[in-house]
């Protein structure tokens, strides 16, 4: 018993280091996921799962190095992430968020994996493909999201609360940025990427229309501004707040920088005419965007509870 004691007690102390494994591992989940779609290696094991053709290793194909190197990896990692939400659950008295995010993470990986192994095997509409993407994002999120609570431990700031209105436009901002992500990855899935073949113009047009491949496209571009203007609205209305919340004020500049320079790599799309490279760099920023906004709605979620009493940042709206 003493040895058990032990063993959780060194268990407890390293779980935020086995986090910290868990959100690198999905982040590489999700590039390699990116690689299988912009190679179109889905099919690379043909409808075996989780078997590859018949056997536990790939053939020499790149198709199926590819899907099978994805596999593998997210195996993997499952072992990390389920040990991390243990560790965390077991610190949920102490960390009353980890009662949602470790349930939360294990459900997101579950759902990711099951969602791959239905898409080899049966096909699957590019409307259900898309998703695949979005719940990689939000797996890849929560287990940030864990380990930066573990690593605070409970001991926050204190700090004032955001008001209202700004707690209100985080959650606007990081539900936008999902939409966009939606979007991209249904345009992918429905083989829409190259429907406009010039940027910033579509074809060309201010405003192509929004039939077929072409409304895709546009309707996709015009998600992302919409998530370019709302993400600098953010980060202004932070900057009134830079002296009492400088936490939520560098999350939201560091948005802003990832959103610009998530659409600068979008116009890299296009020119390059969908290169691996660049279809990379597109998802791994959009991972990264998510990320830093889904930190700032926790700090203003734990903000608005615990600080509570602290005082309030009201005042400081746009209207100021």
């Amino acid at each position: 018993m003493r040895l058990a004691r032990r063993l959780f007690a060194w268990f407890e102390r390293r779980v935020s280091d086995l986090a910290l494994i868990a959100a690198v591992g999905m982040f590489l989940v999700l590039v390699l996921g990116a690689t299988v779609t912009s190679t179109g290696s889905g099919e690379g094991c043909g409808a075996d799962w989780p078997m590859c053709h018949g056997k536990p290793y790939p053939p020499l194909d790149r198709e199926a190095i590819i899907e099978w190197t994805h596999r593998f990896v997210t195996s993997v990692e499952g072992f990390f992430l389920f040990g991390a939400s243990i560790g965390a659950w077991r610190l949920r008295r102490r960390i009353p968020l980890m009662r949602l995010l470790a349930p939360l993470t294990v459900f997101t990986l579950l759902l990711q994996s099951g969602m791959g192994a239905w898409a080899v095997k049966y096909s699957q509409s590019s409307t259900v493909l898309a998703l695949h993407f979005g719940i990689s994002l939000t797996a890849f999120a929560t287990t940030v999201l864990m380990w930066r609570a573990l690593r605070e431990d409970g001991a926050v700031e204190t700090r004032p609360a955001p008001s209202a209105g700004f707690r209100a436009a985080a959650w606007a901002a990081i539900a936008l940025v999902y939409v966009v992500a939606y979007s991209g990855a249904y345009m992918r899935h429905s083989d829409a990427q190259l429907a406009c073949t010039t940027w910033p113009l579509c074809n060309g047009e201010v405003a192509p229309g929004f039939s077929g491949a072409i409304g895709v496209a546009f309707g996709h571009r015009l998600a992302a501004l919409g998530a370019v203007v709302a993400i600098g609205l953010l980060a202004w209305w932070a900057s009134k707040l830079r002296d009492a919340r400088p936490d939520l004020y560098a999350l939201n500049v560091a948005a802003l920088i990832l959103v610009l320079a998530q659409a600068a790599s979008g116009a890299v799309l296009i020119w390059t005419r969908i290169s691996l490279y660049s279809a990379l760099l597109h998802a791994a920023l959009m991972a990264l965007l998510f990320v830093c906004l889904a930190e700032s709605c926790r700090r203003v979620l734990t903000g608005s509870r615990e600080r509570r009493g602290h005082g309030s940042l009201a005042a400081a709206s746009p209207a100021d």
